[in-house]
């Protein structure tokens, strides 16, 4: 294969002290439309209210905050 320079195209790549990025949350209908009403009321969430709207949705308290700082 003439493509293949490096002598192993199926290892990872992994930087030195680096870790592995976190898969992309993909959200269901029912939890977008829950974080939009809640943001549309409320630009900033509370750690309380934050970790109520989390437990509700089935998603952890730092899927809500990136949530909330990627839509302000």
């Amino acid at each position: 294969d003439d493509d293949d320079r490096s002598g192993n195209s199926d290892a990872p790549i992994l930087l030195k002290g680096k870790k592995p990025r976190k898969a992309r949350t993909a959200f269901t209908d029912h939890q977008l439309s829950s974080l939009e009403k809640t943001f549309e009321r409320q630009k900033y969430l509370s750690v309380q209210d934050r970790m109520e709207l989390a437990a509700k949705l089935n998603l952890t308290d730092t899927q809500v905050k990136t949530w909330y700082q990627n839509r302000r």
